[in-house]
């Protein structure tokens, strides 16, 4: 303590730790953002699949977890989820039409 104020310690994580957090986070609501308009889409058909809409309800959970999951300083589980979700993004904009 300096002057009865705790000192300041500093950040708990790095500048790029924070970044790549960041980027998982996006990366995760970009994927749920597709998931619901899958959804949607799908609800809107005459005759929905209901086994369609269950799978991505799971998938949308699932990500919402993930997200509620990471902690900014668990660098290997942030950048694995970084890559996962990034990677689902990629896939689905690759396979969009043009």
């Amino acid at each position: 303590m300096t002057g009865g104020f705790p000192s300041h310690a500093g950040p708990k994580w790095t500048q790029d730790q924070a970044i790549v957090y960041e980027a998982a986070l996006e990366a995760i609501n970009d994927v749920i953002a597709g998931y619901s308009e899958q959804i949607a889409v799908e609800q809107g058909r005459p005759a929905p699949k209901a086994s369609r809409i269950d799978w991505l309800e799971m998938r949308t959970d699932h990500a919402t977890a993930i997200m509620a999951s990471l902690d900014v300083t668990d660098t290997d589980n942030v950048r694995h989820a970084l890559v996962e979700y990034s990677g689902i993004v990629r896939a689905c904009d690759d396979s969009a039409p043009s």
